[in-house]
C-alpha cells in the first residue's frame, strides 16, 4: 500500500487532481466576484450604462441633499432610465435613490404630480432641504424619437434621461445666473423660440437651450426689430450669425443696451461685409470685418488638410473655427473703448476672397494673425458694456455645443457667459444615450489579442501537455528497459 502511494503514477495522479481542484476553485471565485461586480463595468460600444464625465463632476459639486425617486410599477422598469438615475445618485453621498410603485404609494405620487397621470419610468427630483422645490420628469420627456425613412413611423432613437435629471438638479438647487435673450429677426443660427414636443422628440442631439439650462441660465427669445429695445431683464443679448443686416433701430437699441452695462455676443457669417448697419455698429466700437474667409496656413492648426477649419487650443481641447470672418481692429476708436483678442490665428493665416478658385496663398492676400474671438469693452458713466465677437459662422450651432462634440466650443462659450455672471464652473454638456444595440467595435490589435487568448494559447498549452506526456513515456520505457537489463 505504502509502495503504491509512493509510486510515480500515484503522485502524478494526485498532483493532477490537486491542480484540477484548484482550477475549479479559482473559476468559482471568479464567477462569484464577477457576478457581484458586473454593474460596475459597461462594455456597450456607446457606454449607455455609464455617466458622462461632465455629469460626474457636476453631481459631485452639489452640496445640497437630493432625493431621486424612480416611479414605476414592478416589472415595467426601463433599464437605461433606471441605471442613469441610480448612477447619478451613487455619485454623491448626499443623494438618495428610491423606487416608488405608483400603485403601492398613490399618495406619494399625488403630492408631486397632483391629479395628472403618472407614467411608468418617470423621475421626481426633490431638494432634500426644501421639499417644495422639486421637478417631475415624465418618462416620455427622457426619450428621443426619430422617423423611420421606410415606414415613416416614429421609433425610439435614444434617451436624454441624464440630461433631464441634471437639468432638474440645477432647477431645484441653483438660482438662475443670468438671462440670455437670443434674437430671431434675421434667420440666425440660433432661432428656436417655440420648440414643440414633437420637434423636441424628433431631434437627435441636445440643443443650445439644453446647454444653457444645464448651466443655470435663463433663455428667452426676442424680435429686436419689433420690440425696439432690449428688455430690462436681459443680461446677455446673443446674435448668432445673422443672414441679413440689422436695422438702424436695432443698432441703436444695442448701443443703448451696452451703454447701460449690458453684454452682447455675436457670431458672424462670412461674406456679409455689405451689412452696412452691422458694420457701422462694429466701427463705432473700433473694429470691422472684410469680405472673404479666413484660411490657416499652419497645417498643425487645421482640421485635416482643410485650411478653412481652424483649430485653436483651449483648456486641453481644441476649438473649431469654421468659415471664419476676417476681423480687423482699428486704431481710431475712442479712449473709453478697450479691445482684447482672446483667441487668434497663427501668423500664417490669410484672408481669401470666396470668388477665388484656389486655397493657395497669393501675394495680394492679407496675412498675419487675425482675431477669432474679440472682446470689446466700452465704459460710459461708470457702466461697462461688453461685446464678444466670434469670427466663426457655426460657433453657436447645436452640434458644436453638445457633449458629443470632440471640440471645446461649449467650454469657451460658457466661460464667456460665466465671466459676465460672475460664475466659475466649467461648461456642463451631456450627450444623449442611444437606444440602439450596437456591436462592440474592436481594433485589429484587440481582435488579435482575443484570438491569441481564446484559441492560440489553449492550443499551445495542449501541445505542451502532449510533449510532456510523450517525454515521460519515453523516460518510463527507458527506465524499464534498464531495469530489465
Amino acid at each position: 500500500m505504502n509502495k503504491e502511494i509512493r509510486s510515480r503514477k500515484f503522485r502524478g495522479g494526485a498532483y493532477a487532481t490537486a491542480i484540477s481542484f484548484l482550477v475549479i476553485l479559482v473559476l468559482i471565485a471568479v464567477n462569484l466576484v464577477s457576478g457581484s461586480l458586473f454593474k460596475r463595468f459597461d462594455v456597450t460600444a456607446t457606454r449607455k450604462y455609464s455617466l458622462n464625465d461632465d455629469t460626474v463632476k457636476f453631481v459631485k459639486s452639489i452640496d445640497t441633499p437630493i432625493d431621486i425617486y424612480y416611479v414605476t410599477a414592478e416589472g415595467e422598469e426601463d433599464l437605461i432610465i433606471k441605471t442613469g438615475a441610480e448612477l447619478i445618485a451613487a455619485a454623491n453621498d448626499k443623494f438618495t435613490f428610491t423606487v416608488k410603485d405608483p400603485i403601492q404609494y398613490p399618495q406619494f405620487v399625488y403630492r408631486y404630480n397632483k391629479m395628472q397621470d403618472i407614467t411608468n419610468n418617470s423621475i421626481i427630483v426633490v431638494n432634500g432641504d426644501d421639499p417644495d422645490r422639486f421637478v417631475y420628469i415624465d418618462s416620455e420627456q427622457m426619450k428621443i424619437y426619430s422617423t423611420n425613412t421606410q415606414t415613416f413611423q416614429q421609433e425610439l432613437y435614444g434617451y436624454d434621461a441624464e440630461v433631464e435629471i441634471a437639468k432638474a438638479i440645477v432647477e431645484v438647487t441653483q438660482e438662475k445666473r443670468a438671462t440670455v435673450y437670443v434674437t430671431t429677426d434675421h434667420n440666425e443660427v440660433i432661432t428656436n423660440p417655440t420648440e414643440t414636443d414633437a420637434e423636441r422628440k424628433g431631434r437627435v442631439t441636445p440643443t443650445f437651450s439644453d446647454l444653457l439650462n444645464l448651466n443655470a441660465y435663463k433663455l428667452k427669445y426676442i424680435k429686436l426689430s419689433t420690440e425696439g429695445a432690449v428688455p430690462e431683464d436681459c443680461d446677455i443679448l446673443l446674435i448668432g450669425s445673422p443672414m441679413s443686416d440689422l436695422t438702424a433701430e436695432e443698432v441703436e437699441a444695442i448701443k443703448a443696451f451696452l451703454t447701460k452695462g449690458g453684454t452682447v455676443m455675436v457670431s458672424l457669417l462670412y461674406n456679409t461685409d455689405t451689412f452696412t448697419n452691422l458694420q457701422d455698429l462694429f466701427k463705432y466700437y473700433g473694429f470691422h470685418f472684410e469680405s472673404g474667409v479666413l484660411l490657416e496656413g499652419d497645417s498643425s492648426h487645421t482640421l485635416g488638410d482643410n485650411p478653412t477649419i481652424i483649430l485653436s487650443d483651449y483648456e486641453n481641447q481644441s476649438l473649431q473655427w469654421k468659415l471664419s470672418v476676417p476681423i480687423y481692429t482699428d486704431d481710431t476708436s475712442r479712449y473709453t473703448t478697450k479691445k482684447t483678442v482672446l483667441v487668434e490665428t497663427t501668423s500664417s493665416a490669410y484672408r481669401k476672397e470666396t470668388s477665388s478658385d484656389t486655397f493657395e496663398k497669393s501675394a495680394t492676400d492679407d496675412s498675419g494673425k487675425f482675431p477669432l474671438l474679440l472682446k470689446v469693452e466700452e465704459t460710459f458713466e461708470g457702466n461697462t458694456g461688453t461685446m464678444y465677437v466670434f469670427a466663426s459662422t457655426n460657433f453657436f450651432e447645436d452640434r458644436m455645443l453638445t457633449g458629443s462634440s470632440s471640440f471645446g466650443n461649449r467650454m469657451q462659450f460658457i466661460d464667456c457667459l460665466n465671466e459676465v455672471a460672475g460664475a466659475t464652473e466649467s461648461a456642463l454638456s451631456i450627450p444623449d444615450t442611444t437606444a440602439l444595440e450596437e456591436a462592440l467595435r474592436m481594433t485589429t490589435s484587440q481582435r488579435n489579442r482575443i484570438a491569441i487568448a481564446s484559441f492560440l494559447l489553449p492550443v499551445l498549452i495542449l501541445f505542451a501537455g502532449v510533449v510532456v506526456i510523450l517525454r515521460r513515456r519515453v523516460e518510463h520505457v527507458t527506465v524499464t528497459e534498464k531495469g530489465e537489463e
